[in-house]
């Protein structure tokens, strides 16, 4: 599909410049085979012929502007006088920064760093205009101000996705009801301080791999700059909301740490701590974690019929939108007329029943609760059906040491932090072998003696490099975290969820009144919806005021 798209592209080049053709019917016959594409043969490849073409308009951008810059040097002596000029003080600068950064130790000073991209505008991007440049703007024509424009906006926003602030948004609902699935967040890197990429060469606003494409890696691993972080306004907290790069990532084999997933939960356990989970409460170095109003768990019901009982299809059609019209995350067990049998979400039957045909509720249903949901539907359903809580089994970490622990029961368990010694042995080596041999990139052995071998040297401890954090998600029994695959490790961490701006409801088109169906955007949870209302009314106001100033005339 590159290649068919790389096709279209210097097609419509040798369109433009050869034969004169305006762009406006080419981009309209582009559209046009997007379009019956889509129809042919899938909306998946259209959708990569376009993502693909894009990228190639945007990086011809990128080749023609710095073919530009390297001819102006090499044909102005001006031009060479002010780039050599210009990056041996970038280069006197940054070794001056630098041996004042390694003599003070002072790692706040990092951010100086930044500075740089001042003196690059001046002789390089020349987007900001210096008081110096006035009027002495040179003649250039609308598609080169266009070009210069994208390559700014792209520039800027990927420096302040990477630095600064980025948006991602709430997939899953293991963090139910604090966040919500649907949630639009806004992530602070300042937080807990910016990590400087360690994959430097990447696409940007493409995380892991090019939209529309299977598993076509969106950057180069050519360069691996290793750990850095800047300087945060603060750390990380007991309870803190926190997003990381999932540690146990298995998209591709040795994803650097910087591309794997974003993930978001609660880390309700900081390095140097002790956790141990004693019949679903949370206890740090023995101490329960005292729930608040933020902090609202879920657990797993299992609803079924009861065995004396005929549950008839109205009472099951009832429960089922009991349960759609309070937003509670419900699997339910259907059976098709051919013997067909699944557990889908409430909300995945219409389109279940396209595929399978009619479906019937076998009155068997999963559902995860707060406490107070779980007083109101037990009451609810006790007539017909049997309530009762039920954990699911999971390969907990670690996983090469069987152990009687459960999602409820869990522990104890040490959080390393940075410095720590670890005496190793052979029964807690599984607890620290990850952290030994992936995330602190040691070679380790474990021999039948008791005998372990770190970059081959017999020892019977180690000292860790980094901090550690345990993960969990709120929604407790329908969450994969720290319980599952273990430490998370600092350089894994994004950010700090600061705020939400948008909040879509994807339950609410299934229920029944139209009130309702318009809770699709969260209102209360949705800043963005009412920030553009206020500026349409006031436009509104405006045009009303000035037609009537006009008809007063």
């Amino acid at each position: 599909m590159f290649f068919i798209s790389l096709i279209t592209y210097f097609t419509a080049i040798y369109l433009i410049y050869f034969k004169k053709i305006m762009w406006k019917p080419i981009l309209t016959g582009i559209l046009t085979i997007i379009v019956i594409s889509s129809f042919i043969f899938s909306l998946e490849i259209a959708k990569q012929y376009a993502i693909f073409l894009i990228i190639i308009y945007l990086s011809s951008i990128f080749i023609k502007l710095t073919a530009r810059f390297i001819w102006k040097i090499v044909k102005s002596i001006d031009h060479r006088r002010k780039f050599t000029t210009c990056f041996l003080y970038l280069f006197l600068y940054c070794f001056a920064l630098f041996l004042i950064i390694t003599t003070t130790k002072q790692e706040w000073l990092n951010w100086f760093y930044f500075l740089i991209y001042f003196p690059l505008d001046y002789y390089y991007f020349q987007f900001i205009p210096w008081p110096d440049q006035k009027g002495k703007q040179a003649n250039i024509s609308k598609q080169d101000e266009w070009e210069e424009g994208i390559t700014f906006a792209i520039i800027a926003a990927t420096l302040i996705h990477v630095f600064f602030l980025q948006p991602f948004t709430i997939p899953t609902s293991s963090m139910e009801k604090s966040m919500l699935v649907g949630d639009f967040l806004i992530v602070s890197k300042v937080n807990y301080g910016a990590n400087i990429p360690n994959t430097p060469l990447f696409l940007p606003f493409m995380h892991q791999k090019i939209p529309g494409t299977q598993n076509t890696p969106s950057y180069s691993k050519l360069i691996q700059l290793g750990y850095n972080r800047l300087p945060g306004f603060q750390s990380i907290k007991n309870n803190d909301i926190v997003v990381f790069n999932f540690p146990a990532d298995t998209l591709r084999e040795h994803i650097p740490f910087d591309k794997k997933m974003n993930y978001v939960k609660r880390c309700v356990g900081i390095a140097g701590d002790s956790l141990e989970i004693i019949e679903k409460d949370v206890y740090i170095n023995g101490k329960q974690i005292i729930k608040t109003k933020n902090i609202i768990t879920q657990f797993q019901y299992i609803i079924k019929p009861k065995d004396s009982v005929y549950v008839s299809a109205n009472v099951m059609s009832s429960l089922e939108q009991l349960l759609i019209e309070n937003d509670i995350e419900t699997y339910a067990q259907y059976a098709s007329q051919k013997g067909y049998s699944q557990l889908m979400k409430l909300n995945e039957k219409r389109k279940n029943e396209k595929k399978y045909g009619p479906l019937k509720n076998t009155g068997f249903f999963i559902v995860f609760l707060t406490n107070d949901e779980k007083r109101i539907i037990e009451k609810t359903v006790n007539k017909w059906f049997v309530f009762s809580e039920q954990e699911f089994e999971k390969n907990l970490f670690p996983k090469t040491l069987k152990k009687d622990w459960t999602s409820n029961n869990y522990g104890p368990i040490y959080i390393p932090k940075k410095g720590d010694t670890l005496t190793l042995n052979k029964e807690n080596i599984h607890f620290y072998k990850k952290i030994i041999e992936d995330y602190e990139n040691n070679k380790l052995e474990i021999l039948n003696t008791d005998l372990i071998v770190i970059n081959e040297q017999p020892t019977k401890s180690y000292e860790v490099k980094m901090n550690y954090y345990w993960m969990m998600g709120d929604n407790r029994h329908n969450s994969e975290d720290s319980r599952v695959w273990g430490f998370v490790p600092e350089n894994h961490i994004v950010g700090k969820p600061i705020f939400t701006w948008l909040s879509i409801n994807f339950n609410a088109i299934n229920k029944k009144s139209f009130i309702d169906k318009i809770g699709i955007i969260r209102w209360e949870r949705s800043p963005i919806i009412w920030i553009l209302l206020t500026i349409f009314i006031i436009n509104i106001g405006k045009r009303f005021l000035k037609s009537k100033q006009g008809t007063s005339k």
